[in-house]
């Protein structure tokens, strides 16, 4: 067969969705999937293997906003006077490498786990590694516990956000009431200790409780949606099943009627008639038996006919000879 010249040129002039193959150009977000996230399950996976992807694909894409935070961080460490700031960065960005390697393997938990840990130590290492003590310049680093409530969210099942959030409200009164602060700090927290915990604390709740309800809203919409396919599944089975019950029952109908026809055709004498054996007639067992039965009565049938005419031809004979009475009959 000759090639067409111009084949490769229509392949080429074809659009990607078209002739079924990848686009080349991919997003960064591409690339990082393929670093960080599970592999996405097939067209089978149970609920629990969705639940788990989406968890692990949730946190992938926390991970390199995460990364980028804690390099963002990396100046302060240099013009800042915390000089633990540093090897906090470092150890926590190690963290999350070793995260998302957890992650990519389908070690979801342990990776989830792994990151909460460590965005609880970023924000309360810089705190409490504060120098002389806790000042009101650290306050806005009790708004960095939010981001263990969305690892939690995303990688952890959906109730674990009350412990992170549990934590983060225990450790905001501890520090604020035990840990060593300066003058200023301290002068506040005498007049509005209660004033300055609150919205730290409010916000804890408040963004643990709509977490929740927003991780717990997907999770039963992905179970929805498993009972829903799941019941299309199984009409689409009913349904190939009814289809496939009428056609047996077609075909049981036209077997037996080609046996009554047969049937009708012997008993009018036709011996030459036969039930069509072929791949569609469900009663084919039968129907081979039936045949042999009927040449069988066919061969006796021809044979008794022949024996009759040898009969009739040898009294023809001796009638002839003159050595049987006429009345005496032979058979």
């Amino acid at each position: 067969m000759e090639k067409n010249p111009f084949s490769a040129l229509e392949d080429t002039q074809r659009p990607a969705y078209l002739t079924g193959e990848e686009p080349s150009k991919r997003s960064i977000w591409d690339v990082w999937y393929e670093l960080s996230s599970p592999r996405e399950p097939g067209g089978e996976a149970s609920l629990q293997d969705m639940e788990l992807f989406r968890r692990g694909r949730a946190g992938s894409q926390i991970l390199l906003p995460l990364v980028l935070l804690l390099l963002l961080a990396i100046p302060a460490g240099f013009v800042g006077t915390n000089a633990s700031l540093l090897p906090l960065v470092g150890l926590c960005v190690a963290a999350l490498v070793g995260a998302s390697f957890l992650n990519r393997r389908g070690k979801v938990t342990a990776a989830g786990i792994l990151v909460v840990l460590t965005f609880l130590a970023f924000p309360i290492g810089s705190i409490v590694t504060t120098p002389d003590g806790l000042s009101i310049l650290v306050l806005p680093l009790y708004g960095l516990l939010i981001l263990p409530l969305v690892c939690a969210v995303s990688f952890l099942p959906p109730s674990s956000v009350f412990v992170v959030a549990l934590i983060n409200i225990l450790f905001t009164y501890f520090s604020l009431v035990y840990l060593p602060r300066t003058a200023e700090l301290q002068a506040l927290l005498s007049l509005a200790l209660a004033g300055t915990m609150t919205p730290i604390i409010l916000s804890q709740i408040i963004i643990a409780v709509v977490a929740y309800a927003w991780v717990r809203g997907t999770t039963l919409a992905l179970l929805r949606a498993d009972r829903a396919e799941e019941l299309a599944r199984l009409e689409h089975d009913l349904a190939l099943q009814a289809e496939e019950s009428a056609q047996q029952k077609q075909q049981l109908e036209e077997s037996i009627e080609q046996i009554v026809r047969t049937h009708t055709r012997v008993a009018n004498g036709d011996f030459n008639a036969r039930v069509p054996v072929m791949e569609g007639n469900v009663l084919w067992q039968i129907s081979g038996p039936l045949n042999t039965l009927i040449a069988r009565a066919q061969g006796w049938r021809q044979e008794l006919a022949r024996v009759q005419q040898e009969n009739q031809l040898l009294l023809h004979a001796l009638r002839r000879a003159g050595g049987t009475p006429e009345g005496k009959h032979w058979l």
